[in-house]
């Protein structure tokens, strides 16, 4: 998987095809980052403050770290649900959210909290509903009152405070632009010779409506695909040029960075460790027409295990020293490495649906399509919706590339796909990283919650491998000449999307309101 021209099938999609206009790639990549920063903050300034998945609980966890120099017990400083989570958005937001604070109370800003009739009256799960949200029906009642005692909790804190809260989500957003920019690498060193390949998954995943709406808000989701994407990308890189000692303590620390970002970054340390040891292996090319156990027994004697066990052992050094201080101080507080405050009133025992098989498929049910509608485009506390009609037009647009990969595997399997072997391995940790968060994901929604473990922000750390499966997917329906056209269209397509999504469904509901 070098940077060198390889021996490619025509059918194959990621085949080399140098762009004829290297200077439009880049001034597409460079536009594209633009107006996905000023995307970003057009969300970030029409959704007011709590208006996004659990907002006001990651709030409060940087306003905290923020005023107090430290991280909060979560039993003992009653900062909200979100303290649990691992600290570093959070210490990097309190930094951003310090110094607006001072700024502002530097040139005189007012530090009283906005004296409101909403304060007054007790937070809500009942009630009647106004007009105006009778108006969309779309809207749950619970949900409702979610966003009325979200937006009270905002105006409760000072002028000051809410300054800094913006400016976080300033700070998310610039976070979510460097996934953007993360995203395109990866596919990039995956295949260097598809320039149009790598823009198509950047335009995706910058215009994304729902991407760019969580990145615009307080919430620890864009640093964890920075997160993953960084450990795949280094995963990739050993790979590529080799497991020397600078790469694998670079793979620690991206990793380790995972580790104090978010659990869910952890799916990613098994993929790591398969990738170093593949790195560590002598070459060895398969035979044409190979048993399987035989085949496999040749790639283990193949591997140079004092390598791996060395290089494994810098990996993991790290990794310790970089994430190992939360694990322990979760350890001596709550008596857990990993600590997750159970809800029993939501939570199910591991064996339920062993108990109860017919349960798991009516939880399924629920969970792929409330993922979905997440996925694309439920904004707000998931509860500003976009038309019907648009998600049953997405389903057949998100299965389009399913008959192209189809061909991309009897491609491979006749021996048209000519990929070295590196790049195959590099193939497979997408995939497999793909795999494993889709799993993971799974679980949390059938063990914690459906309602709210079915969010497709949750998929947005391996959006890249989301987006790079379904190009290759369309490119190999069409002809080899429009390849090259694939970027523009994509981001035409998904700009108008997302800026339709904008104006037209999430700016009028908050001026009915």
């Amino acid at each position: 998987m070098s940077d060198r021209d390889r021996p490619m099938g025509d059918n194959d999609p990621a085949a080399p095809e140098r762009s004829a206009t290297p200077s439009a790639r880049r001034k597409l990549r460079v536009v594209a980052l633009c107006v996905y920063l000023v995307l970003g903050a057009a969300y970030a300034l029409t959704l007011p403050l709590g208006h996004a998945p659990d907002e006001p609980a990651h709030f409060a966890y940087v306003l905290f770290v923020a005023e107090n120099g430290r991280l909060p017990h979560y039993y003992q400083d009653n900062v909200g649900y979100e303290s649990y989570q691992a600290p570093l958005y959070y210490t990097l937001s309190a930094g951003v959210c310090k110094l607006t604070m001072a700024t502002a109370e530097a040139i005189g800003w007012g530090v009283a909290p906005e004296q409101s009739p909403a304060l007054n009256a007790p937070p809500t799960t009942d009630g009647p509903l106004p007009p105006q949200i009778r108006k969309h029906p779309w809207v749950p009642r619970a949900q409702y009152h979610l966003m009325l005692n979200a937006w009270r909790e905002a105006l409760s804190y000072s002028p000051v405070q809410r300054a800094g809260w913006l400016k976080v989500r300033l700070f998310t957003m610039l976070i979510g632009g460097l996934g953007v920019v993360l995203g395109w690498r990866i596919v990039r060193v995956l295949f260097p010779e598809q320039e149009w390949l790598a823009d198509s998954v950047g335009a995706g995943m910058a215009f994304l409506p729902m991407y760019t709406h969580i990145s615009a808000a307080v919430g620890n989701d864009p640093a964890t695909v920075v997160a993953v994407e960084l450990s795949v990308l280094m995963t990739l890189l050993v790979l590529r040029d080799g497991p020397t000692l600078r790469r694998v303590a670079l793979l620690g620390l991206a990793l380790g960075i995972g580790m104090i970002t978010k659990d869910s970054a952890n799916v990613v340390i098994p993929v790591a460790l398969l990738g170093l040891a593949w790195s560590a292996g002598r070459r060895h090319e398969p035979e044409e027409h190979p048993s399987y156990l035989t085949d496999l027994a040749k790639r283990i004697a193949a591997q140079r295990w004092g390598l791996i066990v060395k290089r494994g052992a810098v990996m993991v050094a790290v990794m310790a020293t970089v994430a190992g201080w939360w694990f322990v101080r979760n350890r001596m507080l709550y008596g857990h490495f990993m600590h997750y405050p159970a809800n029993p009133q939501t939570q199910l025992p591991w064996d339920y649906y062993f108990m109860f098989p017919e349960h798991l498929w009516l939880a399924l049910s629920l969970h792929l399509p409330m993922t979905f509608r997440n996925f694309w485009g439920n904004f707000a506390w998931t509860n500003i919706a976009l038309p019907i009609w648009i998600y049953w037009a997405l389903l057949p647009i998100s299965l389009l590339p399913l008959p192209g990969l189809a061909l991309l595997i009897a491609d491979s399997r006749a021996g048209r796909l000519r990929w070295p072997e590196e790049q195959r391995r590099g193939f497979a940790v997408v995939l497999l990283t793909l795999l494993l968060m889709a799993a993971a994901v799974t679980a949390h929604a059938l063990f914690i919650g459906i309602g709210g473990g079915s969010q497709g922000r949750y998929y947005f750390p391996v959006l890249f491998a989301l987006g790079m499966l379904w190009t290759m997917g369309v490119a190999r329906l069409l002809p080899e000449r429009s390849r090259e056209a694939l970027p523009y269209a994509i981001a035409a397509a998904m700009l108008a999307f997302n800026i339709w999504s904008l104006v037209a469904i999430v700016m009028p509901f908050y001026r009915e309101l």
